[in-house]
């Protein structure tokens, strides 16, 4: 029985670490797609587009443009708490490789364009700065996770998710309608990195949920 549990275990997480990489590159992918490459967003270009709508500029709606920095942050914590952990005994190489990949999703949480990383300590990207901190020193002290218990790892990666998840997504349909209304085009339609992204993170949150259950009987 404990064999079964343990298998059972580690391929659960090799599918909550899966879906943790989806959502990584869903990111990275179109959330609002047009014919012209140079007016397609993804979920880091939403962070900085939302600023330029004249509502939201002009004040008229206050927007929290930094909900569409989580799921980066989100997805490298992670890829950090998964990875290390050590009931889950994933390969080394493989170990290694989904520590790199949540240093290099971490880039995520700044801005598309920008200069001298004093930059990140302004009032208008300070949370970012701070979040990136954060994730770097998770990352620097990835050992201290790794005793994590499977009953903790699942419900940490399922509140985590959904923290990845609603907030970001909350934001994009508040949003929607006044990018649609700047953009004025019936050629934008919805990107089909918003509909991965949903799905990974929903699959990641069930995982999350899985192991929790699993490991509680």
């Amino acid at each position: 029985m404990q064999a079964e549990n343990g298998v059972r275990r580690v391929a659960n997480g090799a599918l909550l670490g899966l879906c943790l990489i989806v959502a990584a590159l869903a990111y990275w992918a179109p959330w609002i797609d047009h014919r012209a490459a140079a007016l397609k967003l993804c979920g880091q270009d939403l962070g900085e587009f939302v600023k330029f709508i004249p509502a939201v500029s002009r004040g008229e709606i206050r927007f929290p443009r930094q909900l569409f920095y989580l799921p980066p942050f989100v997805c490298a914590i992670g890829l950090v708490l998964v990875g290390m952990n050590r009931h889950l005994p994933f390969p080394r190489l493989v170990r290694g490789a989904m520590l790199l990949l949540a240093l290099l999703i971490l880039p995520g949480l700044l801005p598309p364009v920008w200069g001298h990383p004093k930059e990140l300590f302004t009032p208008e990207f300070r949370l970012q700065g701070i979040a990136l901190l954060v994730g770097l020193a998770a990352v620097a002290a990835h050992g201290l996770w790794r005793g994590l218990s499977p009953v903790a790892l699942g419900a940490t990666v399922a509140v985590l998710s959904l923290l990845a998840l609603l907030p970001s997504q909350w934001a994009f349909w508040t949003i929607r309608p006044y990018i649609w209304a700047v953009y004025d085009t019936p050629t934008i339609r919805l990107g089909w990195g918003l509909w991965v992204e949903i799905i990974a993170w929903m699959g990641a949150f069930a995982s999350g949920l899985i192991m929790y259950w699993g490991a509680k009987r």
